[in-house]
């Protein structure tokens, strides 16, 4: 069992960056990594493909029972404007992760000082929202690693959602090949939820996606029609 919640465990693993370079603790080494978004629609990984480290953003982990995936995930990604957002996504995505938990949480923020990281925890307490590491990280940083991996065409201008982030992020760390199911560039909503609301960063998310395949990089989508719409290789089976 995951020693989550309580003083120490919340004390523990805290990392933030200050904008020069940060050390996860954490890493995906040699792993395949599932990463599971919060679209309408989205499949677990095909039966016979190995074992694989789940990881989710927002408030997606609400549908990983519903997919036969372990809970909690090894990872949660989510903006820290989920914790204190008044509007409709925010409050939804609050009441989908309350008392829920996480072995390592990346909580992305334009702010890292120590009273913002204070705030995020005590933001996170009160949601009841537990886990075993956190790391705040910076949007110059997280700007940083996508730019590692995508190039020169990255441009921050047009930044890609943190979905598209997360699998990045999983690459980042060592991951072997990152599969992503839950995405959309054309269905609004999302699973946890019945309020139809749009996507955003659709023009980012495009960007970054054809990048990732003029790349080759290693990441696939067991979704045939988000195959279709971002051109990224469909995993359909065992392989």
């Amino acid at each position: 069992a995951l020693p989550l919640g309580g003083r120490q465990a919340r004390r523990e693993g805290v990392v933030a960056n200050n904008g020069h370079s940060i050390a996860f603790p954490f890493d995906f080494s040699g792993q395949q990594v599932f990463a599971l978004g919060s679209a309408p629609e989205s499949f677990p990984p095909p039966a016979g493909s190995g074992a694989w480290s789940v990881v989710t953003v927002n408030g997606s982990q609400a549908i990983l029972e519903r997919l036969g995936l372990r809970t909690p995930p090894v990872t949660t990604l989510m903006n820290r404007s989920i914790l204190k957002s008044s509007i409709r996504s925010g409050i939804a995505a609050r009441s989908v992760l309350r008392g829920s938990s996480t072995e390592n949480l990346v909580v992305v923020s334009h702010k890292v000082s120590p009273k913002q990281r204070l705030l995020i925890a005590c933001r996170l307490w009160w949601l009841r929202y537990r886990y075993r590491s956190l790391t705040v990280l910076d949007m110059r940083h997280r700007s940083r690693i996508m730019a590692g991996l995508l190039g020169d065409a990255y441009d921050e201008r047009t930044p890609p959602s943190n979905g598209i982030f997360v699998a990045l992020l999983a690459l980042h760390l060592g991951a072997s090949r990152v599969l992503m199911s839950g995405f959309s560039l054309s269905r609004a909503g999302h699973a946890y939820n019945d309020l139809n609301l749009p996507r955003g960063h659709l023009d980012g998310d495009t960007l970054a996606l054809r990048r990732i395949v003029a790349l080759g990089l290693p990441v696939f989508t067991n979704d045939e029609r988000f195959a279709r719409e971002s051109g990224l290789p469909l995993m359909s089976g065992a392989a």
